[in-house]
């Protein structure tokens, strides 16, 4: 059987290593503590869970069009215009199963072979890989050392005459970082000036802490409004992961090109998903509220936690539900006599010795960090703080 060479290409993520060790432990009865989830522990709420089973009982069973149901998309319109005051007509806006595949669908709109697409790294998993499927060349420009915002000077040397996208994600997943609004202007104003477009990943943008707002580029720099695609979904925000809706908002004609590409994928989201989502967008404002406020307790115990362990720094992120810790002070020393020789090995070490698993940054393109989800119940996330702290202490000068 011939596999193709754009799969033989295809690289698994590093996560893969951690979370297939970390079930053989839980298969045996190992007690393990996930800190790795990248997704809420909540249950989706009981109204959106209505307002599905509601839809299938009126027989929204069937295909939806392919740029999904007319309400929904109305609904997204409204709300980038309640939320962000930005104006999008339904035609505008694309439903799809998820945020990945409209991520996907649309570098598959822009991209042609050995086209650049830069990748601000860290960044989240698949970016890398999606670009690599639509036959793209990822070019990687890391942020700022210390504070992980944009470096402008580095994506404006990384900018040739064949780049045509940059991918941007904030808050973004692993940092939790909302970059500075001066530096999101300046990243608009090159798009227009080089003519490439802005993908923005804003899957997390109601999920902020501190009185931190999120703010869409739009609403920084308008003029950027026919170079930029926002992609977003219900899935981080509502708790409503396997539900698999997403919406993408852009210009016309490239809409129209990602709604006949997904014609032929997927033909359409599922209807009675699409009908949920619609009652969390309209309604589900309390839920969010109520989980976010969840998450800002489990951020200072994590916050307090992380401060007193060695060997370890971190920054607070500005959303998400992720802490971003830099070990590569650890690198290089042992633990029970084995050394520790990158982020990968700490995971494992970290697994083997105090069964608690969580994300290596070489799978975000950071080497050297590491990736806390604290979307998990307060008793197991103390329980994975306190191992972990009990981990460091035993690590030893090489």
């Amino acid at each position: 059987m011939q596999i193709s060479d754009r799969l033989a290409r295809l690289k698994a993520p590093a996560i893969r290593v951690i979370a297939e060790r970390a079930g053989e432990l839980a298969a045996s009865g190992v007690d393990v503590v996930s800190m790795s989830a990248g997704e809420p522990d909540f249950t989706t709420p009981q109204a959106i869970i209505d307002a599905a089973s509601a839809a299938a009982t009126r027989g929204e069973t069937h295909y939806s069009p392919a740029a999904g149901i007319k309400p929904l998309r109305e609904e997204v319109a409204q709300y980038y215009r309640t939320r962000f005051g930005l104006e999008f007509a339904p035609e505008q806006v694309i439903i799809g199963n998820g945020a990945k595949p409209l991520l996907y669908e649309t570098l598959a709109a822009l991209v042609n072979p050995g086209d650049e697409v830069i990748v601000i790294a860290p960044a989240w998993v698949s970016y890398f890989e999606q670009i690599r499927l639509c036959e793209g060349t990822p070019v990687v420009v890391e942020t700022t050392p210390s504070a992980h915002d944009l470096d402008l000077d580095a994506i404006r040397a990384a900018i040739t005459e064949r780049t045509v996208a940059v991918i941007l994600n904030a808050p973004n997943n692993p940092t939790g970082k909302i970059y500075s609004d001066d530096r999101v202007v300046d990243l608009c104003r090159l798009s227009i000036e080089h003519g490439f477009t802005i993908i923005n990943d804003e899957v997390y943008e109601r999920i902020t802490f501190g009185g931190r707002a999120y703010r869409n580029p739009l609403c920084l720099c308008p003029d950027a409004a026919e170079h930029l695609v926002s992609i977003n979904s219900v899935s981080k925000t509502f708790a409503m992961t396997g539900w698999r809706v997403g919406y993408a908002l852009a210009p016309l004609p490239l809409i129209k090109k990602i709604t006949a590409l997904q014609g032929h994928i997927i033909s359409g989201a599922p209807s009675p998903a699409q009908w949920a989502a619609l009652a969390a967008i309209k309604n589900g404002g309390d839920d969010v509220t109520r989980m976010c406020d969840a998450y800002e307790e489990r951020l200072a115990l994590i916050s307090q936690s992380l401060t007193a362990m060695p060997l370890v720094r971190y920054t607070p992120p500005d959303g998400t539900f992720y802490a971003f810790v830099d070990i590569r002070e650890v690198i290089g020393r042992t633990v029970r006599g084995e050394e520790i020789t990158d982020d990968v090995g700490f995971c494992e070490a970290l697994l083997e010795v105090e069964q608690v698993a969580i994300v290596p940054g070489t799978a975000f393109l950071a080497p050297g960090f590491v990736r806390l989800s604290f979307a998990t119940g307060h008793e197991r996330l103390e329980a994975g703080l306190s191992r972990l702290h009990r981990f460091l202490a035993q690590i030893s000068e090489p």
